[in-house]
């Protein structure tokens, strides 16, 4: 048993050493490393986040409020724009019939012009070939006439040749 306490003995002294060991190592270690001051720093970067954190939710929710009145008065929007693009539509349905009218106005008054030219110019085809047609006549008349009556011809030259000397140049 004696051994045994002497074990005891000797396991306590080792762990007390090495315990004091230990200890004067950490202590050494705080100090050359300067936990303290590193922790203080880490503290206030971990400060300074939540100051810029929270100074990020206050523009986020200020961000927020500007999109939700927006969004409010975005119906508004809508139906004012609407509105308006109707109005332009009714213009410009107004402009189109306006310019349509004017249209229909000219395109039937050149219409017209060009029916009295076609018409003018078939009248004149008329007249041309009912006088070509006169002039025909007339010479089969008077050639006939001249078969049947032979002295005619010498009536119808005198009076011409009497006709020329009468006539002052």
């Amino acid at each position: 048993m004696e051994i045994f306490n002497s074990f005891i003995d000797y396991i306590a002294r080792t762990n007390l050493f090495n315990f004091i060991i230990f200890a004067s190592i950490i202590v050494f270690l705080v100090c050359k490393l300067n936990v303290k001051s590193k922790l203080e720093n880490a503290v206030l970067d971990v400060d300074n986040s939540i100051k810029e954190s929270e100074e990020t939710k206050v523009e986020s929710e200020k961000k927020l409020s500007s999109i939700e009145e927006s969004m409010n008065h975005l119906s508004e929007e809508v139906d004012l724009i609407l509105k308006q693009s109707e109005d332009n539509a009714k213009l410009v349905g107004e402009k189109i019939a306006e310019d349509t009218d004017k249209s229909l106005v000219v395109l039937k008054e050149n219409t017209q012009k060009v029916i009295e030219y076609n018409s003018n110019i078939l009248k004149n085809d008329i007249i041309r070939r009912a006088s070509l047609a006169s002039v025909e006549v007339a010479k089969a008349h008077i050639i006939e006439e001249l078969k049947h009556n032979p002295d005619l011809h010498e009536h119808l030259i005198d009076e011409s040749v009497n006709a020329l000397e009468g006539a002052e140049i």
